[in-house]
């Protein structure tokens, strides 16, 4: 499957003409043949949101998954919270990605996770009930977390009563559409990262190139946010 939001209107087509239900972590058991839509927004809140408005045109709701620790966005800016309520103003539901390499291998991740969920749920308003882990160690896969009020997307019951399908680094390790269509699993789990999806097909290296590359112009328009005036010491177009 490309990398394209052609490919992805095409793989929920599909998941529905197989007869799958397209449904969330907490209706999946109404269901005896559902589908989990779930993505993990690790770098880029604008490729998230260009997702979920394809999603929106096909009349899909999914889950996104939002770090509180991420490098590369602030969630608690206006421009991010807006963007983080049109998702939820359009059905989709917003889950905690938590990152475990921000905290001492020996501290009680539980006890973080909930910590994180009342941080996040405080500043978007909204209450957070779903966690998925980001980049897991196997300590986090193996302990099948158990969290109160919680449902965690890494229990063992979305990889033992469900097929996990997920195109982490770029790569789809199991032919997704193929498996679609056979209708082999009565329930399927798909994790997809918005970061990778454009109109065009690309490859891992060129996503990231452009990423990386666009960042003095986001950089720019964002310090221009802030100082009156900033052609005054930088013009646009001295952003390399």
């Amino acid at each position: 499957m490309e990398f394209t939001y052609s490919a992805y209107k095409d793989m929920i087509n599909s998941i529905r003409h197989h007869d799958y239900a397209i449904c969330g972590y907490h209706e999946y058991l109404k269901y005896d043949k559902c589908a989990i839509l779930r993505h993990d927004v690790d770098f880029d809140l604008e490729k998230a949101l260009r997702y979920a408005r394809l999603e929106n045109k096909l009349s899909v709701c999914s889950t996104y998954f939002i770090l509180l620790t991420s490098d590369f966005y602030n969630i608690a800016s206006a421009k991010n919270r807006n963007i983080i309520n049109e998702l939820l103003s359009s059905g989709h539901e917003i889950g905690l990605h938590f990152d475990e390499a921000s905290y001492a291998e020996d501290n009680d991740i539980p006890a973080f996770i909930e910590r994180e969920i009342e941080i996040m749920s405080d500043i978007l308003g909204y209450p957070i009930k779903t966690v998925s882990m980001h980049r897991p160690s196997r300590k986090a896969l193996e302990c099948d977390f158990k969290l109160q009020g919680i449902v965690n997307a890494y229990s063992m019951t979305f990889f033992e009563e469900f097929k996990y399908l997920s195109d982490s680094r770029h790569c789809w390790r199991e032919p997704v559409m193929e498996i679609i269509e056979s209708s082999s699993y009565k329930k399927l789990h798909i994790l997809t990262h918005p970061f990778w999806y454009s109109e065009n097909r690309s490859s891992a290296k060129e996503v990231i190139t452009e990423f990386v590359n666009s960042a003095n112009a986001g950089r720019y328009a964002d310090i221009n946010e802030n100082i009156r005036d900033l052609a005054v010491f930088m013009k646009k177009e001295n952003v390399k």
